[in-house]
């Protein structure tokens, strides 16, 4: 009864958890949400960029609010402050919107999936990639301070990404979804993370093609909607479509502004209302989602704040329930202290909580959406099927879509490879392979669509074989 009263009085976010309470970002800026109201930390890590745009970050705790490590997408610090072993050099982006999220692996308490993002700066040339911490394999005499798998690190999923990543729990409560964007068109990917690695991606296309590639992307927290902006006054735009959280599929596009420079948003607590700020007019404003047809949502408009300066930037629902915005330069974020209550109502505040001296930039923490994550605290021990990292699976296809081959890279030696059409049919067999870690496939004959490939890998010496399997689309 007590869980049923809760879900009632907040149903969106996840009250018990505290994986999201530790938040470091902008010049060295943090706060602590395991105190109320959240309090500054002043030991952080993170940094202006060269050009200033320090946007992309996300931070990790265990299920006590304690810190276990924290990313800018470039570089993992440890909750020593102490860059981990191995966590220089990723391949995301500072200047990316959402240059990294950390995922735990589903059923593991050790290891930890960090997906990154390239930004415009670098053409979006390193794609979405993912590098795997162990928590197990440092330590010192103030307990386990993780370390980057090396032959699990910067990892190629989906090339030419935008800076578009999120993250939700798949409907069966175990798994995740790993969302982001492809640029220059009008596809979402939707990577399923599960206890055995990514198994499956899902393709929607959606209608509007993103030659943009940045703005904040964001899902309610009953993982039903997302809602994304893009910053262009010729051809920006703020964006809604529906979610199916048991498929990956993304759909209904609803198009709630054009040539706006929409840049931070995120949904209120209940799912109501959406808030929208914007760069260079530095407006900040809410759409009531309840209010009916599309066309009733768009008039619903209420500004908190119009012709603000220039300095709104990135949205973040915190795990008290409230909005946090940051500004740029600024020594505070700002706030909406009652998100789900409908236009001036929501109280907005623009100078609600102090950094400490600190100094935010565009963006905040990126989290998983509804703070529902798995992990608890750590624990060192035997991981059936996940314990020695040649169980993970780091095999990609790329690039993926694929108009005249695709490579196949592995971190074991590639044994056998199969490729069966959308119903079945295998098409191509290879059995007898070099027993090399990269090969790739000819798909100039092959149709447009969907194809499954099933891959055959030597599990390190071990007796037993690897089966992965993955899809690759032929455009």
């Amino acid at each position: 009864m007590k869980k049923i009263i809760l879900l009632m009085l907040f149903p969106l976010i996840c009250i018990g958890q505290k994986q999201g309470n530790i938040w470091y970002f902008g010049d060295h800026a943090g706060l602590d949400f395991n105190n109320k109201p959240p309090t500054p930390l002043l030991n952080g890590q993170t940094y202006f960029y060269p050009y200033g745009w320090d946007e992309g970050c996300s931070s990790i705790s265990d299920s006590s609010g304690s810190l276990l490590f924290y990313t800018n997408g470039m570089k993992i610090w440890n909750k020593q402050q102490q860059v981990m072993p191995n966590g220089d050099s990723l391949m995301g982006n500072v200047s990316s919107t959402q240059s990294s999220i950390i995922v735990p692996l589903p059923g593991s308490q050790r290891y930890y999936y960090v997906f990154t993002t390239d930004a415009l700066e670098n053409n979006f040339q390193n794609g979405l990639r993912y590098s795997i911490v162990d928590m197990c394999l440092s330590n010192d005499i103030n307990g386990y301070n993780g370390d980057v798998l090396s032959n699990a690190k910067n990892i190629l999923l989906v090339d030419t990404v935008s800076e578009r990543l999120i993250c939700i729990r798949h409907s069966n409560g175990t798994d995740y979804w790993i969302i982001t964007h492809k640029f220059n068109s009008d596809a979402f990917y939707a990577l399923k993370l599960t206890s055995t690695g990514i198994i499956d991606t899902v393709i929607s296309h959606t209608g509007t093609i993103d030659n943009i590639g940045w703005g904040q992307t964001v899902i309610s927290n009953n993982g039903l909607k997302i809602a994304c902006t893009s910053p262009s006054l010729v051809n920006g735009f703020t964006l809604l479509f529906d979610f199916d959280p048991s498929t990956g599929n993304v759909l209904n596009e609803q198009i709630l502004s054009t040539g706006t420079r929409g840049y931070g948003i995120s949904f209120s607590p209940d799912n109501t209302k959406l808030y929208c700020s914007e760069t260079g007019v530095g407006n900040v404003y809410q759409y009531n989602l309840n209010a009916g047809s599309l066309a009733s949502i768009i008039s619903s408009k209420t500004y908190l704040v119009q012709n603000g300066p220039d300095a709104w930037r990135q949205q973040k629902l915190g795990p008290d329930g409230k909005i946090y915005l940051s500004q740029s330069g600024k020594t505070y974020l700002s706030t909406i202290e009652f998100p789900d209550s409908l236009g001036l109502a929501c109280n907005y505040i623009d100078s609600a909580i102090y950094l400490g001296g600190k100094i935010a930039s565009f963006g905040l923490p990126n989290f998983i959406f509804g703070y529902d994550y798995s992990n608890t605290i750590v624990t060192c021990k035997l991981e059936t099927g996940i314990n020695n990292i040649k169980n993970i699976d780091s095999t990609t296809l790329s690039p993926n879509p694929s108009t005249t081959s695709f490579t196949i890279e592995s971190s074991s030696k590639i044994q056998t490879i199969k490729v069966f059409d959308i119903i079945g049919n295998e098409i191509l067999s290879f059995d007898q392979l070099r027993m090399t870690q990269s090969e790739t496939i000819d798909v100039c004959g092959f149709a447009k669509g969907i194809y499954f490939v099933q891959i055959t890998v030597d599990s390190a010496g071990s007796p037993t074989k690897n089966v992965v399997n993955k899809k690759i689309v032929v455009q």
